[in-house]
């Protein structure tokens, strides 16, 4: 999970129609009887979240598209809450811009409905002197959902790349047992076999061509200078798996700013000391 910023007061077209707040008018009388009507989260609302997401899913930073459509997922669930058999659902906020992400089936089907809270949890929607909707108290980040102390982080307000470490052995941990981290690994299970596997499958791929560089070298198959241009190209794509618009990001940032755990120290050692050099004179522009 990384941050992204999403302006919370200019969501997608679909979301400003007459047919959206007639369907919220709807939501307050119906509540968790409410039939939520997927159309609106299609297209514009869709496409936008594709787009703020770089195509990944909000929680787990995996891209489905090339084998299965990512779903519109709701933070806080529309339906009953798993862990508050007397909550009816934010069903008031299930068309609320601040409330949607983008997520992977996994991810999602993970969650579900749960959204445990260590504050006191709303129960039902404010309203104007009117009559009406508090549209501000329905956003996000607004005073009255904050007092929730939500465990489950959300992408659009907490800086979450902040709260979680990943390890050389492919798996994410919570940074100093950081409870609302330990909680959205839990809730999503972000280390569930199939996730551990394809940060291992990056690493290894970098782990293996390094090796081969410093083993080649180390034999005398190619020469020094070879080898410091080949390790340079590697190094570069190595710092480029920390571009949000990658797939696991996070764990290319950590693959890079943890070198020594996740490369030098895995080396045998004369391999691991020349590694640990060149990455330094990598990181000062003198390889």
């Amino acid at each position: 999970m990384i941050r992204v910023e999403k302006d919370f007061t200019n969501p997608p077209v679909k979301l400003t129609t007459d047919e959206r707040t007639r369907l919220i008018q709807l939501t307050l009388s119906e509540k968790g009887n409410h039939e939520f009507k997927k159309k609106v989260y299609r297209d514009s609302v869709y496409d936008e979240l594709v787009v703020l997401y770089h195509g990944k899913c909000a929680y787990c930073e995996t891209d489905t598209r090339a084998g299965a459509p990512m779903q519109v997922e709701h933070y806080r669930p529309k339906a009953k809450v798993t862990e508050d058999n007397l909550h009816e659902g934010y069903y008031w906020i299930g068309y609320e811009w601040s409330n949607l992400f983008l997520s992977c089936s996994k991810c999602n089907n993970k969650k579900r409905n749960s959204f445990p809270v260590s504050g006191m949890r709303v129960m039902s929607p404010n309203f104007t002197q009117e009559g009406l909707l508090d549209v501000d108290s329905s956003i996000a980040n607004s005073q009255v959902f904050q007092q929730e102390q939500a465990l489950l982080l959300h992408p659009e307000i907490d800086e979450a790349e902040r709260l979680f470490i990943f390890l050389p052995n492919g798996r994410v941990d919570a940074a100093n047992q950081n409870l609302r981290a330990i909680k959205t690994i839990e809730i999503c299970d972000l280390n569930r076999k199939d996730l551990v596997e394809k940060r291992l499958k990056i690493l290894n791929y970098f782990f293996d061509q390094l090796q081969t560089e410093l083993r080649d070298l180390e034999m005398q198959k190619i020469t020094e200078e070879k080898a410091r241009h080949a390790i340079k190209r590697l190094f570069e794509k190595l710092a480029l798996l920390q571009n949000p618009k990658n797939e696991y990001s996070r764990f290319g940032y950590f693959m890079f700013v943890k070198f020594d755990k996740f490369f030098s120290e895995r080396l045998p050692t004369k391999q691991g000391n020349a590694a640990k050099r060149l990455f330094e004179q990598f990181r000062t522009g003198q390889l």
